[in-house]
């Protein structure tokens, strides 16, 4: 067996798998219940989803496919949100510093 996905979570080792059985290919999820122990593991890449080798191929090819389709990378919306409630944090401090100063002076 090789591994042909990894992953941090089950669930999309799971929906992996099951597009793979769509295609007739058959296969297993490695490490689905280690996610337990992420504050002493690894959090990345420890789930993962193998096939038999005369299967590799294929399933490669069609979880290849799979990710062309996809949207795009979802950290840059989180980097950009992540900088924008920075600035909202330090609004409300200010603001809240400046509602004390004027409330105590």
């Amino acid at each position: 067996m090789l591994s042909v996905f990894e992953t941090s979570t089950g669930l999309d080792a799971h929906m992996i798998l099951n597009l793979l059985q769509q295609y007739g290919i058959s296969g297993r999820i490695e490490g689905e219940y280690l996610q337990g122990g992420v504050g002493e593991l690894q959090a990345m890449g420890f789930v993962r989803v193998l096939v038999s080798e005369d299967d590799y191929a294929n399933a490669r090819k069609i979880i290849d496919e799979w990710e062309s389709i996809q949207p795009a990378d979802e950290k840059q919306d989180q980097q950009t949100g992540a900088s924008n409630a920075g600035w909202v944090f330090m609004a409300g401090v200010a603001a809240g510093g400046a509602i004390v100063y004027w409330l105590l002076r």
